[in-house]
């Protein structure tokens, strides 16, 4: 959804996914495909905009020296809003190498750094918001409000009965989705 909610915003997207999902993801708005895995997506996103800085809004589900290269992308008043960390999993367990390799490279972002280069860093962690079910409505009142006018469609990638639960999160963790897995009752 939020590819589509930022194509509502008038946004032009940049996407990163393997080669084989560009077609699926340009078909959910993405503008500008970008194959992580042969592309450097800081040099393609300054090659394409031809600017540093050109980024109002990173979202980043990869962690380590990636939430690094997005923010090098944000300009003033930019937001970098990190909600993932794939890059410490391997096919479908922890990958404990890859975990501490993340670690290191993660940046640290000091608040007078922030302050000075105006960008801002703002984690996203569902399980936190999910006890805070009133700043939870707020987020989700105005998506589900989209979603009923028909303004924004959840992309359901797969559907998996409750009882092969194992089946999905494998299915997610091996990165074959493109859009939501959902179990069904």
């Amino acid at each position: 959804a939020a590819t589509q909610i930022a194509k509502l915003r008038g946004a032009e997207v940049f996407g990163t996914a393997s080669a084989a999902k560009h077609d699926a993801i340009r078909a959910q708005g993405v503008d500008h495909p970008i194959d992580y895995r042969t592309q450097d997506f800081r040099r393609e996103v300054r090659r394409l905009t031809g600017q540093k800085r050109p980024l109002d809004l990173a979202l980043d589900a990869i962690g380590g020296s990636s939430f690094r290269k997005s923010f090098s992308l944000l300009r003033a008043g930019g937001r970098l809003v990190p909600f993932g960390a794939s890059s410490a999993m391997t096919g479908d367990r922890r990958d404990i190498p890859g975990s501490l390799r993340m670690l290191a490279t993660t940046p640290i972002f000091h608040p007078l750094g922030l302050m000075s280069s105006s960008r801002a860093v703002i984690g996203l962690n569902l399980l936190t918001l999910w006890d805070d079910r009133g700043t939870l409505e707020e987020y989700v009142e105005p998506l589900r409000a989209w979603a009923e006018a028909g303004r924004i469609r959840p992309v359901v990638a797969e559907a998996f009965p409750l009882e092969h639960g194992a089946d999905a999160h494998r299915y997610v963790q091996e990165a074959r989705n493109v859009g939501k897995v959902v179990l069904t009752v």
